[in-house]
């Protein structure tokens, strides 16, 4: 299992949280609103 960890910015993401995407395999971790890393988890 490969785990690639990348910065993200999203202007239009305004919220605090961890969101996890079961079909694409993401987990986007925002500490800060906008601002945050996204963790891919490949097969």
């Amino acid at each position: 299992m490969n785990i690639n960890v990348a910065p993200i910015f999203a202007w239009y993401d305004f919220w605090i949280g961890a969101y996890y995407d079961r079909a694409k395999r993401k987990l986007y971790i925002l500490p800060i609103p906008m601002f945050g890393i996204v963790i891919t988890f490949n097969k």
